[in-house]
């Protein structure tokens, strides 16, 4: 998952994301975070995302979800 999310940052940033997070959450499984400037940059961008992730990578999507942030502390 570290190689394969440094491998797609590049193309995640020109899509227009403004971060970019991943968690490793059991041996196989990790959860994806992607910032957008707004709900149409997201839109435009996320089905070609996916597509390049998984020519990359031996992994499928098995559950998503799109919402506004509401806290991003730093």
């Amino acid at each position: 998952m570290t190689q394969a999310g440094h491998d797609m940052w590049a193309q995640i940033k020109s899509a227009g994301a403004v971060s970019f997070k991943a968690a490793q959450t059991g041996d196989n499984t990790a959860r994806t975070v992607i910032v957008w400037p707004d709900a149409a940059t997201a839109q435009a961008a996320i089905d070609d995302l996916r597509a390049a992730a998984a020519a990359m990578t031996d992994t499928k999507v098995i559950g998503s979800a799109m919402g506004e942030l509401l806290v991003d502390y730093k």
